[in-house]
């Protein structure tokens, strides 16, 4: 029954007597002067090229908001949709950028349209939903069809707006207040009464007829005009053509809206197809024919081509810019349950618990919404990892470049002699270290001297568990004559700028005993051996200055070397024996004030020349970043310079 309506709504009866209705619809003040026509003085009608005001609502000259009239019938429309804001429209069952590619779609009362676009009540281009620009107080941009940047609203307009216009809202014209859409109380048979605060409202008793109507009058209120039961125009009195046995022409056919004898459908009269007597010639597939036959309503997968019902090509590249789904729908390709582009088949992100962006299936944005952890890039990890850590959606920090740890998922310090005079424990937390459970000093790692079956030997420096104790630090008598620090032979070129130097500077940035840069010497010293020996004697940490010793031997003189020599000399003698996780503690011991190897580090100052600001050998050149040091250090020994 839908179907048949929705036809008869399109029927064009045979060419009867009388003329089409190109009738002025001019309001009531018809003095405005040619070519003067605007918003200020026409703001509920449209201005013809004459420049006389027309109501706006005929299918010759439709438009409104004081802008050029449109001849509907002449671009291809059908009416002047009243109801859309007085615009072009024709009917269009699947609308969209395929049946509506110059206008927008509206969907008004579940009858699908196609608008002109270019009205700032429906704005829009390429079938898309059509935009109310008039409702924010924005014109329609007709080149663009987009809503102007402008706006006119209360918040700038203390009369009222055409579009973006702000006028002062008390004319008779155009009235209003507060920044609402102006109205004109003439057409209305109304006056403008100012108000004190500025514009001002229409009053007086409002009348139908010629100076304010282009349908039909029924009693005072103002029809479009194509009823059976309300058919007429240019202001007259609504008539009842059903009670004459007749039916009302539609707009934009010959003797549009005036009751005509009903002529008999049929190819003689018709080159569409017939509903009744009524001849439909915008045939569609609900209303499918040609030549005066009956119209037929064409299978859900055909579609009318020329009054005949066709088979719809199959969804593909060449026929669907979105995706398809099977082989005979296109769907626009941005929704969740349907997406793609191209006209590939469609995707249901929703069912992989994503959506649609950009025509593919992503991860929703990764935030504080839908993530507890954090953010790495647009993932949502845990946020409890050194290179990872954060909460609550935030984006992640890696904690590594400052040497520290994830806690409680936040970056702090990590325990060691720096900040611990007593021992580490595995959660980063600085122990007194003189309990069986956690014993240890100067920084390192906490020992459970129970679980080893001994306990805590408290008055050991440094403190160790009582089976483990060594001589640490062991005595050393003196420095022997022939000591020095080894020259290293400059540009060997053993090792590879990218794949070993490039990799060691970016492990061992926090330093040389970060996991990070252990692990990453393990994969050097399998991959490339000779790189590795040639490496390790600089992969020393800064403050034992043994690495940077063996950076300035070439530069400065063989005293100088057997000084710094001596300082290293010194140190591992001191430091052999002592635990592993004990021995870094040993040599910043020994080489500090009062230290047994203080005497020998004193006397490396001959080094400071080759230390110094933009220097190869110096940590401050590199901002302290040990692996870009190494980086450096290894590719002037090491690889080929510089």
């Amino acid at each position: 029954m839908l179907a048949v309506f929705a036809a008869l709504f399109l029927v064009l009866l045979a060419p009867g007597c009388g003329r089409s209705s190109l009738e002025l619809e001019t309001p009531p003040d018809a003095s405005v002067p040619p070519n003067t026509c605007g918003p200020s003085n026409c703001p509920s009608g449209c201005c013809d090229a004459s420049g006389a005001c027309r109501v706006g609502s005929d299918t010759r000259a439709c438009g409104a908001s004081g802008q050029r009239c449109s001849d509907c019938i002449a671009n291809g429309f059908q009416q002047c949709d009243v109801a859309s804001g007085k615009v072009c429209a024709r009917i269009s069952t699947n609308c969209g950028p395929g049946d509506c590619p110059g206008g927008c779609c509206s969907f008004t009362g579940g009858v699908g349209k196609c608008l002109a676009g270019t009205d700032s009540s429906a704005c829009g281009r390429s079938g898309a939903a059509c935009t109310d620009c008039a409702q924010d107080g924005r014109s329609c941009d007709p080149v663009q069809r987009t809503c102007g940047a402008g706006q006119c609203d209360k918040s700038n307009c203390n009369g009222c707006c055409v579009g973006d216009k702000c006028l002062t809202g008390d004319e008779s014209q155009a009235c209003g207040a507060n920044g609402q859409a102006c109205e004109s109380c003439t057409i209305m048979g109304q006056d403008c009464t100012a108000n004190p605060g500025g514009g001002g409202r229409c009053e007086g008793t409002a009348a139908c007829g010629p100076q304010n109507c282009g349908g039909c009058c029924d009693g005072t209120k103002c029809v479009i005009g194509t009823d059976a039961t309300a058919c007429g125009k240019q202001g007259q009195a609504c008539t009842n053509c059903a009670t004459t046995g007749k039916q009302c022409v539609p707009q934009g056919q010959p003797n549009e809206r005036t009751c005509q004898t009903p002529v008999t459908c049929s190819a003689t009269n018709c080159a569409g197809c017939c509903v009744g007597n009524n001849c439909v010639i915008a045939t569609t597939p609900a209303a499918c024919g040609k030549a005066g036959q009956v119209c037929t309503s064409c299978a859900p997968n055909e579609t009318c081509n020329g009054g005949v019902c066709t088979p719809q090509p199959n969804c593909g590249p060449a026929n669907c810019a979105g995706c398809c789904v099977g082989s005979g729908i296109c769907a626009v390709g941005s929704q969740n349950t349907a997406c793609g582009l191209a006209g590939a088949q469609c995707l249901n992100c929703a069912g992989l618990g994503q959506v649609c962006q950009g025509g593919g299936c992503q991860m929703p944005a990764c935030g504080p919404g839908n993530c507890a952890g954090c953010c790495s890039g647009n993932t949502c990890v845990l946020g409890t990892q050194n290179n990872a850590c954060g909460q609550n959606g935030a984006q992640c920090d890696d904690c590594t470049p400052g040497n520290e740890v994830c806690q409680a998922r936040q970056c702090r310090p990590k325990c060691s002699a720096a900040n611990c005079a007593g021992c580490c424990t595995p959660g980063n937390a600085c122990a007194l270290g003189f309990t069986n459970g956690a014993c240890g000093s100067g920084g390192a790692t906490c020992a459970n001297c129970s679980m080893a079956g001994s306990t805590c030997a408290t008055l050991g420096i440094p403190r160790v568990c009582a089976n483990q104790q060594t001589t640490c630090p062991a005595p050393y008598p003196s420095c022997p004559a022939a000591t020095t620090t080894p020259v290293t032979p400059s540009l060997q070129g053993v090792c590879d700028d990218v794949a070993d130097l490039d990799a060691i500077r970016a492990a061992c940035g926090g330093g040389p005993d970060t996991a990070s840069c252990v692990a990453a010497f393990q994969v050097l010293a399998a991959t490339n051996a000779a790189c590795s020996t040639c490496l390790t004697p600089f992969n020393e940490p800064f403050q034992q200055l043994r690495g940077i010793y063996r950076c300035t031997a070439p530069f400065v003189s063989a005293a100088c070397n057997h000084n710094t020599g001596c300082a290293v000399e010194c140190q591992d003698t001191s430091c052999t024996q002592c635990p592993a996780a004990s021995e870094d503690q040993c040599r910043n011991q020994v080489n500090n004030n009062g230290g047994q190897c203080n005497t020998y580090v004193q006397k490396t100052n001959c080094v400071a020349p080759e230390v110094g600001p933009g220097d190869l050998c110096s940590p401050i050149t590199y901002g302290g970043n040990f692996g870009a040091w190494l980086r450096a250090v290894g590719d002037h020994f090491c690889g080929n310079g510089p």
